[in-house]
C-alpha cells in the first residue's frame, strides 16, 4: 500500500487534475471590475455590471437567459465565461438573475414572455442611465428562449446597436416548440406515425385551447375542454402513449396560469423582426433538438434578402443546443468544451458592429 501511495503513477494524474481544476475555476471567475446592481421592473432584479479595467466610455452588452426559472442566477458559469470574453474585447457587461431564480420566489409556471421582456427593458434602462456606457453601442445577447423576444426589445427600445441570438428561433412558439416535441418523442422511441397522428395533433389542440381561453375565459369550461379531456383519457390509458401523456385531464382552471400559458403559446417575434433594422447574428447548432436549425437558417437567408436586412448566420454542424464539442448535451463543461472558435466569433462580431459607428 505504501508503494502505491508513493507511486508517481498515482500522484501525477492527481496533480494534473488539481492544476486543471484550479485553472478552470480561475478562468470561471469574473475578470473585470464588478459592481453589484439592482433595478426595478414590476419586481426588483439583482445582478452585476462588469467593466474592463480601462477608462470608459464602454460599449455594452446585456446577457439574457435561457429557459427555466430556478437556475438562471447571474453568477452561473455560462454568464461568467461569456462576460469575460466580452470584457476582454472592451465591453461592459450586464448580467442579472432571472425572475424565479435565486432569492426570487416567483413561480415559473406563471411567467409570461412579456414579463421577461419587461425585465430586459428595465436592464436596458439601467444602462441608459450609466455615464460611462457608450449609449450608441449597447447590444443584446439572447439565449434560446430569450432570443424569441430580442426583436421586441429592439423595437421597443429603438436605440440598440446589435443583437446576437444564440441557438434561438425567429418563429412563433408553436412552430418552434413543435420541433422540440417531435425530436423528444423520436428520442423516446415513438414512431413517426404515433408522433404525426397522436402526439403532435393533441399537443397543438391543447396549446390552441390555452390560447383561446387566455383571450376569452368563458371558454375555459366549454366543450373544447371536454373533447381534450376525453382524448387525454384514451392516450393516457394507452400502453405506449401513456408514457408521454402522463396526465389524463387538463389542470383545473386557474385564470393566472391559463392566461400565462395562452400568452406564451401565442408568442410570435416575427412582427417585431419585420420592423427592426439593426445588425443581427444568429449562432446555431446543427444537431439541435430544441430549435429547428435548418428551417431557421433557410427562413433567415430568404428574409434578409427579401427585406434587405443585415443578418449574419453561423452554424456549428456537429454541435448540440449547448454548443459544446462532440455533440455533448447539457453538463458540467461550461466554458471549456465550447466549439473551438465560438467565443471569439461572437465577441469579434460585436466589436465589428461598434467599430462601424466610429467610422
Amino acid at each position: 500500500m505504501k508503494k502505491i501511495i508513493k507511486s508517481k503513477w498515482l500522484w501525477s494524474p492527481l496533480i494534473i487534475l488539481i492544476l486543471l481544476l484550479g485553472f478552470y475555476f480561475f478562468k470561471a471567475q469574473y475578470q473585470g471590475s464588478k459592481q453589484h446592481i439592482s433595478f426595478q421592473s414590476d419586481i426588483e432584479l439583482e445582478g452585476l455590471l462588469l467593466k474592463p479595467k480601462t477608462p470608459g466610455p464602454y460599449p455594452a452588452i446585456i446577457l439574457l437567459h435561457g429557459a427555466g426559472g430556478s437556475h438562471q442566477h447571474h453568477n452561473k458559469a455560462f454568464f461568467r465565461f461569456h462576460a469575460n470574453a466580452f470584457l476582454k474585447k472592451g465591453f461592459a457587461v450586464l448580467v442579472y438573475t432571472k425572475r424565479g431564480s435565486g432569492n426570487n420566489p416567483i413561480n415559473y409556471d406563471y411567467f409570461t414572455y412579456k414579463q421577461l421582456a419587461n425585465d430586459a427593458l428595465a436592464a436596458i434602462t439601467f444602462l441608459r442611465n450609466q455615464k460611462d456606457i457608450d449609449q450608441n453601442n449597447i447590444g443584446l445577447m439572447g439565449v434560446s428562449e430569450s432570443g424569441w423576444f430580442t426583436p421586441e426589445l429592439a423595437y421597443l427600445d429603438g436605440g440598440l446597436k446589435f443583437i446576437i441570438n444564440r441557438v434561438s428561433s425567429p418563429f412563433s412558439f408553436v412552430q418552434t416548440v413543435i420541433h422540440e416535441v417531435k425530436m423528444d418523442a423520436l428520442k423516446e422511441g415513438y414512431t413517426a406515425t404515433e408522433i404525426e397522428k397522436e402526439i403532435l395533433p393533441l399537443t397543438k389542440q391543447i396549446w390552441d385551447y390555452y390560447i383561446a381561453v387566455s383571450k376569452n375565459p368563458l371558454l375555459a369550461n366549454g366543450p373544447e375542454r371536454d373533447k381534450i379531456n376525453a382524448k387525454l383519457k384514451i392516450v393516457h390509458d394507452d400502453e405506449r402513449l401513456g408514457a408521454w401523456f402522463t396526465y389524463e385531464q387538463l389542470e383545473p382552471y386557474d385564470s393566472l396560469l391559463y392566461a400565462a400559458r395562452g400568452q406564451n403559446f401565442s408568442y410570435d417575434p416575427l412582427p417585431y423582426l419585420k420592423e427592426i433594422k439593426l445588425p443581427m447574428f444568429y449562432v446555431m447548432a446543427g444537431q439541435d433538438i430544441n430549435i429547428p436549425t435548418y428551417e431557421v437558417v433557410d427562413f433567415l437567408e430568404k428574409f434578409k434578402k427579401t427585406n434587405n436586412r443585415n443578418i449574419d448566420i453561423k452554424v456549428y454542424p456537429n454541435a448540440s443546443h449547448y454548443l459544446f464539442k462532440w455533440g455533448l448535451e447539457d453538463g458540467p463543461y461550461e466554458g471549456w468544451l465550447y466549439q473551438e472558435d465560438y467565443l471569439d466569433t461572437i465577441t469579434e462580431w460585436a466589436v465589428e458592429q461598434t467599430a462601424k459607428s466610429e467610422n
